[in-house]
């Protein structure tokens, strides 16, 4: 049975190991992120291991670029699960557990963006099975890599809102 809960100091060394997707200094970010009340992390965990992540963005408003993207919503950051543990409901309850936590914060719903390319689609179809719609149209995302100094990347993406 997977088991989502928000991300804990005491859980820091097995996320990072058991997760290796990601640089070790990003999950103490964002631990650091949420001790701040800057969001929430939420982690998967199947059989005492951390199998996937994902961030909830509820009104930062000292991140201009954030407060403009979220548009009022609960933000959807960097919804992840480790490819062995793929299509076994990880991402689903994830995201289950998030709009949980932007319902508690009376936030009006959930906002998101996501890759259009064919590595993203079970993404695509997961949202849209959960009541996400496509707000149509493509735009360029871009973000710098803080764990990779100068890398900068820009991405074609479409958003996805859910109401409640």
């Amino acid at each position: 049975m997977i088991i989502v809960r928000s991300l804990d100091r005491s859980d820091l060394d097995a996320v990072t190991a058991d997760i290796p997707a990601r640089a070790p200094e990003m999950y103490r970010r964002r631990l650091e992120q949420q001790e701040r009340g800057d969001g929430v992390w939420l982690v998967a965990w199947l059989e005492g291991r951390a199998i996937g992540f994902v961030g909830v963005g509820t009104h930062n408003d000292r991140d201009v670029d954030e407060m403009l993207e979220a548009r009022g919503y609960a933000l959807v950051e960097d919804l992840y699960v480790e490819e062995a543990y793929r299509r076994r409901g990880a991402a689903r309850a994830l995201m289950e557990a998030l709009e949980t936590v932007a319902r508690d914060a009376g936030m009006p719903g959930v906002i998101l963006d996501t890759g259009v390319d064919e590595y993203f689609a079970a993404a695509r179809a997961l949202y849209a099975a959960l009541g996400y719609v496509d707000q149509g149209g493509v735009y360029l995302g871009g973000w710098s890599d803080p764990d990779r100094s100068g890398v900068h990347l820009v991405d074609p993406l479409t958003i996805w809102i859910k109401r409640f």
